[in-house]
């Protein structure tokens, strides 16, 4: 979601909860043995999935098709629509009711989600004035609007009337008879959504008023969607709190907008009837299979647009399978511009003229970035269209379709920009923090297509499993973009603070629970992943992995414990300990040298303080290349190169096999917390010869608890060769750790 992730920039209880329910609770698990082999059962993998972490032979889900009719109606502020749809229950249960998610009667007031928002330590800012909190005021805008579906009918295909009621968030619709296993169901249904401000109401759906009173629309969790019908928990029917996202099943689409003839429309999809809704020279560029960017409405096009008022109205067809949602945005303000990349896909962008000099420079080849890691990461992606679009509120994934907010600070609405590209390299209309905001806010969304739309996960149950993914990835692009990128998420130092504070949660706590859900689903799930690729596997074995689990699960719904399975089969590794430690428990480290003996004498220590290392993407990750040096349109004045010294060698050798005249020294090391992780190890003797040691994690089954301060002791014999004198040993040099108090991990012999 890339609402959140601007937010992430500026954010910095774990609770009893069963795990899939097998019965298992955190405190059971944190008293267990930390290496015992997480079983079949803890992980919830039942019959319809496969001990490997693939999908089984009898694994099944659930499908359903859309025949949408849809009208957007400006003046009266709604949506209006009807559909035919059709559910196939491919599950062995016979079902006599099915559920469909109305998350946009999260904002009615007296809803579940409503009491959630204003729950909490939030006071106004002076006390005895009547100053309305954020969350007043969003609460006083939702009420102030008539928010919320109306649904008008449910029926057979045939217009036999069924029985059917919401309740808090779900439409849940009574079958004449139960729909047995390999059937099929046809249902009708009419209803309509008021669309309203996003920014003031914090909704997915509604519009933004630009300045000259033309608006952005996007409509988004507009229509009854199935809700999820899964084997290892049967229907998804939690709330919709908007703070998990969403549950949903994989179909068919066609869907048919109406719109005033001067909108533009950008949808989830594929266009059907573009030779009809556009003019000669602008199907010429859309049917283009030109790699260079094209404009299909440009910046004077969109300016006559924003100048009409028409009544008349134009249908726009788009259709796409294998889809779990559809989303749209409409507005006579879009500029459009288009390209293809390597794979033939075509990548849109759909903005105002307030944001078009970061998005024209910038958008469309973020896309294609991102579609070539992720690609490399996972698979293929399928889809032939991929677009996104500028609204202010709430940015958001659909699938082939994103919505982000992020726009340069110095916009010009009256005319178009003019600047060129040299201009741009040395006065560019926007600061770092909008650039790499954008930038990063499009591989983020973008890579959602690959997590959750392709690989259908639940994010109302586990919001690390996409959220997490994605930033582990993204990481790597952003990293990839230029050497000054502003990375947020997936640096492990980064999640030291959020480890050692009260508000820490294990990364498998329930997505609405999540306190700190930034903190949590998105950073430190990136940041464990790139330990498990740097400190724990290689990057080939977990890369070799990552790609396994995603071309067994796309088109399907794996779950935490199909992804733990995978990991380990493709990469021949009981990860078990390392699942509890960053998974299903609250953990952190505080690695520190207590004590070095030589000889039965103890030496006396002096702590140094260690420097910071560059991003673990240049040390560690080895990225030496830039997709801005391949294309230096892309540079800007805010574009800085990597410095010499972050591509200095690695000088330290690896620890030499003991001798019988080897000099062996023995080092208590502690772990104030409860976390296990592998310790790379630096040895500098008094020479100046370096040399480097991993310490495997299971090392740590030969510790104990000798001092209350630490949670962990381990007593470590490790061999000098002849003739060499130790001089410092630094733990974790690289930061590859999340270490929580970096003051004890280095130190020199004392001499005196």
């Amino acid at each position: 979601m890339s609402g959140l992730r601007l937010l992430g920039r500026l954010c910095g209880i774990a609770a009893a909860f069963s795990l899939f329910g097998s019965g298992t609770s955190a405190q059971t698990m944190a008293n267990a043995d930390p290496f015992a082999r997480l079983t079949q059962a803890e992980l919830g993998l039942g019959a319809f999935r496969s001990a490997s972490g693939a999908p089984a032979a009898n694994y099944w889900q659930q499908r359903v098709d859309y025949d949408i009719d849809v009208e957007l109606l400006p003046a009266r502020g709604r949506l209006q629509a009807s559909a035919l749809l059709r559910y196939h229950n491919r599950s062995p249960d016979a079902l006599d009711t099915l559920y469909f998610a109305l998350d946009h009667d999260a904002l009615k007031p007296g809803s579940r989600a409503g009491y959630r928002l204003l729950a909490g330590n939030q006071r106004a800012t002076t006390p005895g004035v009547n100053h309305p909190t954020k969350a007043s005021r969003i609460a006083l805008a939702r009420s102030e609007t008539a928010t919320g579906f109306s649904v008008e009918s449910v029926t057979t295909a045939t217009g036999r009337p069924l029985q059917w009621r919401v309740k808090n968030t779900l439409l849940q619709v009574r079958l004449p008879q139960p729909l047995q296993s390999g059937d099929k169901v046809s249902l009708a249904m009419t209803w309509s959504l008021p669309l309203t401000d996003k920014q003031a109401t914090v909704a997915r759906s509604g519009y933004e008023t630009l300045a000259d009173g033309q608006r952005i629309y996007i409509a988004a969790q507009w229509f009854p969607r199935a809700v999820a019908y899964t084997d290892y928990a049967g229907w998804q029917l939690k709330p919709f709190l908007q703070q998990g996202e969403f549950s949903t099943e994989l179909g068919r689409y066609r869907v048919r907008i109406s719109a005033p003839q001067h909108f533009v429309i950008a949808a989830s999809g594929d266009l059907q009837n573009a030779a009809e809704v556009l003019e000669r020279e602008q199907f010429e560029a859309w049917q283009s299979q030109a790699r260079e960017p094209r404009w299909i409405v440009d910046a004077s096009q969109a300016q006559r647009n924003r100048k009409r008022n028409s009544t008349a109205t134009r249908q726009w067809i788009f259709s796409g399978q294998p889809l779990r949602d559809f989303a749209f945005a409409a507005s006579p303000a879009f500029h459009w511009q288009v390209k293809r990349d390597g794979a033939g896909r075509r990548l849109q962008l759909f903005f105002p003229q307030e944001a078009a000099s970061l998005w024209s420079t910038f958008g469309l080849e973020a896309i294609d970035h991102t579609l070539q890691v992720f690609d490399q990461a996972t698979f293929r992606l399928p889809l032939k269209t991929v677009s996104v679009v500028n609204a202010a509120g709430i940015g958001m994934e659909y699938p082939g379709l994103a919505t982000i907010a992020t726009r340069p600070q110095n916009a010009q609405p009256e005319s178009p920009q003019s600047e060129t590209p040299l201009d741009l390299m040395r006065q560019p209309p926007w600061d770092a923090l909008s650039k790499y905001d954008f930038i990063g806010s499009i591989i983020h969304e973008v890579g959602h297509n690959y997590l959750p739309m392709a690989i259908n996960t639940d994010e109302r149950e586990w919001a690390w499993l996409d959220e997490g993914l994605v930033s582990f990835i993204e990481y790597r692009a952003e990293h990839g973009w230029e050497a000054s990128f502003e990375v947020i998420y997936g640096e492990p130092r980064s999640i030291a603070g959020y480890t050692a504070s009260a508000a820490h949660q294990p990364i498998m706590t329930s997505a609405d629970s999540l306190q700190r859900k930034i903190d949590n689903a998105y950073n430190k799930t990136a940041s464990v992943l790139n330990m498990l690729r740097h400190l724990v596997l290689s990057a080939d074995d977990f890369d070799h992995a990552l790609r396994r689990f995603a071309a067994n699960w796309q088109g399907k719904r794996p779950m935490p414990g199909d992804f733990f399975r995978a990991m380990e089969s493709a990469a021949g590794e009981d990860l078990s300990w390392f699942w509890r430690s960053w998974f299903f428990q609250a953990s952190s480290v505080d690695f520190a040298i207590t004590a070095v003996e030589h000889r039965g004498t103890t030496l006396p220590l002096q702590p140094v303080t260690q420097p910071e290392p560059p991003a673990l993407a240049y040390t560690a990750g080895a990225i030496r290349e830039f997709l801005v040096e391949q294309q230096p349109a892309l540079l800007d004045a805010h574009s800085k190169p990597l410095p010499d010294t972050t591509l200095s060698a690695e000088t330290a050798a690896p620890l030499p096999a003991p001798s019988a005249n080897s000099h062996w020294y023995q080092f208590s090391i502690g772990n104030a917390g409860s976390g296990i992780l592998p310790l790379p190890l630096r040895i500098h003797t008094a020479s100046g010869a370096g040399y480097r040691v991993n310490i495997p994690a299971q090392t740590w089954m030969r510790a104990t608890a000798r001092h209350t301060k630490w949670h962990r002791e381990l007593q470590l014999q490790l061999p000098l060769p002849e003739g060499e004198a130790l001089h410092s040993i630094c733990i974790d040099p690289l930061w590859l750790t999340p270490d929580t108090d970096r003051s004890n991990n280095c130190i020199e012999i004392n001499p005196a």
